[in-house]
C-alpha cells in the first residue's frame, strides 16, 4: 500500500509544481499552456488506447466494456454541465472575465468537480497496478504528465478570480491532494475485489479520459476557428489580487 501511495504522491507533487509556475509566472504563464495541455493530452490518448482499455477489455465482453467506459464519460459529462468545468486544463481556454469572477463565488463547486477528477487519478493508479500485478509506469507518467497543467490552470483561474498568490497555491494543493485521497480509497477499497471489477473500473477510467481528450480536442480547435482577436486573457490581466 505505502508504495502505491508514493507513487500517486508522484502525480499530485507535478500538479503542486504546476499551481508554483502559475502564482510564480503569473500573466506569462498562459502563453505556455497551449504546449502543456496537448502534450498532456497526448500522454493520456496514448495510455488510454495503449494500455487502459485493452487491459479493461480484457477482462470484460464488449457489453460491460462499452457500459463500463460510457459511464465514465458520462460522469465526467455530467459533472462539468451541472457542477463545474472538471478539467480546468482542457476548458481555459473558453474562461473568460465573467467566468473567473464567477469563480470566486463558486469556489465549493470547483473543489467537488476537481475532487472528484483528482480522485478518479489517484484510482486509476491504484486499478492500473493492480490488474498488471506490477507498477503500471506508463499510466503514472500519464497522470503525472496531465497534472502539470492541471494545477496550472487552477492556480490561473484562482488568480483571475481575485485571489492573492498565496491563497491560489493553498487551494491549489488542497484541492489537488485528493488524488493521494481517491489512491487511499482505491487502495482499501479494492484490496479484494476481483479483476472483473478491476476491468469495469478500468473501462470507467477509460472513459473519462476520453471525456478529457474530446474536452481538450473540442475547445482549442473551436479557439483556433474563430481566431480570436488578440486580447489579453482573464487569467492574463495585470490587476491586484483581492487578499483571501
Amino acid at each position: 500500500m505505502t508504495l502505491i501511495l508514493l507513487r500517486t504522491t508522484i502525480a499530485t507533487l507535478m500538479a503542486f509544481a504546476g499551481g508554483a509556475l502559475g502564482v510564480s509566472l503569473g500573466k506569462v504563464a498562459p502563453h505556455h499552456m497551449k504546449a502543456l495541455v496537448y502534450t498532456a493530452m497526448a500522454a493520456l490518448l496514448g495510455v488510454t488506447l495503449f494500455d487502459v482499455l485493452p487491459d479493461a477489455k480484457s477482462l470484460l465482453n464488449w457489453p460491460q466494456f462499452l457500459i463500463a467506459g460510457a459511464s465514465g464519460y458520462a460522469l465526467f459529462w455530467a459533472v462539468s454541465k451541472y457542477v463545474y468545468h472538471i478539467c480546468p486544463s482542457c476548458s481555459i481556454s473558453s474562461f473568460d472575465q465573467q467566468t473567473t469572477e464567477r469563480l470566486g463565488q463558486n469556489v465549493v463547486l470547483l473543489m467537488i468537480a476537481l475532487g472528484i477528477h483528482s480522485m478518479m487519478d489517484g484510482a486509476a493508479v491504484v486499478v492500473g497496478d493492480r490488474i498488471s500485478a506490477h507498477p503500471d509506469l506508463a499510466l503514472l507518467v500519464a497522470v503525472s504528465v496531465h497534472k502539470l497543467p492541471e494545477g496550472l490552470a487552477l492556480a490561473l483561474l484562482l488568480l483571475g478570480a481575485g485571489y492573492s498568490r498565496r491563497s491560489a497555491m493553498l487551494w491549489t494543493i488542497a484541492i489537488e491532494s485528493s488524488t493521494e485521497f481517491g489512491a487511499l480509497i482505491g487502495v482499501l477499497s479494492l484490496r479484494h475485489a476481483s479483476l472483473f471489477y478491476m476491468g469495469l473500473l478500468f473501462a470507467h477510467v477509460g472513459g473519462s479520459f476520453i471525456y478529457l481528450i474530446v474536452t481538450t480536442l473540442g475547445l482549442f480547435t473551436t479557439m483556433r476557428a474563430r481566431r480570436p482577436r488578440k486580447t489579453e486573457t482573464p487569467m492574463a490581466k495585470d490587476t491586484q489580487p483581492r487578499v483571501r
